[in-house]
C-alpha cells in the first residue's frame, strides 16, 4: 500500500484560504496619504498629519501600522518649509515605484502571516511545537515507543525524526 501521507499537509488549509497580498493597494493609500498632507500644508488645524511645521522647518513622521516609515535612514526627517511639497512629490513618486514595498509587507499594514494549525481536538498533534511538547509525557519511552505512539497520533515523519534528535 502507498503511504500518500507523506505528501499531505493538512495545516496549510489556512494558507490556501488566505486572500494574496496586493501590496498595490497599499502604496495607493500611502501615496493618498501624502497627496492629502500636500493639500492640507500649511494649515495648523489639519487633522492626522504626517508634518509638524516650526520655524520654517517642516518635521516629516509617516505612521505606517505599528511604526513609522523609514525614509533615508530615519523615521523623522526635517525638510525647509520651501522643499516640502517637492518632498512630498518625490515620497508620492518613490512610493508608487514601489520602494516602500518593504516596509508595507512587514508593518501592521500587510496582512498577518497564516496562523499556525491548532490542535482541533484533544490529542492532536498538527505543530512541531506540540510534539515537542509531548515529550515531556513520553520521557520514560524509548525511540521506538515515542515513534509508535506520535505515528498513532498522525505525526509527519520529519517532525518524528526532530523530536526524537531533539530529545536526546
Amino acid at each position: 500500500m502507498v503511504d500518500l501521507s507523506k505528501f499531505i499537509d493538512n495545516s496549510l488549509k489556512s494558507e490556501f484560504e488566505a486572500k494574496p497580498y496586493d501590496v498595490a493597494k497599499d502604496r495607493a493609500k500611502l501615496a493618498a496619504r501624502f497627496t492629502k498632507a500636500v493639500g492640507q500644508f500649511p494649515s495648523s488645524t489639519a487633522p492626522n498629519k504626517i508634518w509638524k511645521l516650526s520655524n520654517g522647518v517642516v518635521e516629516v513622521k509617516v505612521s505606517l501600522g505599528s511604526g513609522y516609515l523609514n525614509i533615508s535612514g530615519a523615521t523623522t526627517n526635517y525638510v525647509p518649509e520651501g522643499q516640502f511639497k517637492g518632498f512630498i512629490s518625490a515620497l508620492i513618486e518613490a512610493t508608487n515605484a514601489g520602494e516602500f514595498d518593504g516596509a508595507l509587507k512587514a508593518v501592521d499594514v500587510a496582512p498577518k502571516a497564516a496562523p499556525k494549525a491548532s490542535s482541533s481536538g484533544k490529542g492532536k498533534l498538527e505543530t512541531l511545537t506540540a510534539v515537542k511538547r509531548s515529550l515531556g509525557r513520553l520521557k520514560d519511552k524509548s525511540d521506538e515507543g515515542i515513534r509508535a505512539h506520535l505515528e498513532s497520533k498522525g505525526v509527519r515523519e520529519e517532525w518524528i525524526v526532530q523530536a526524537i534528535a531533539e530529545k536526546k
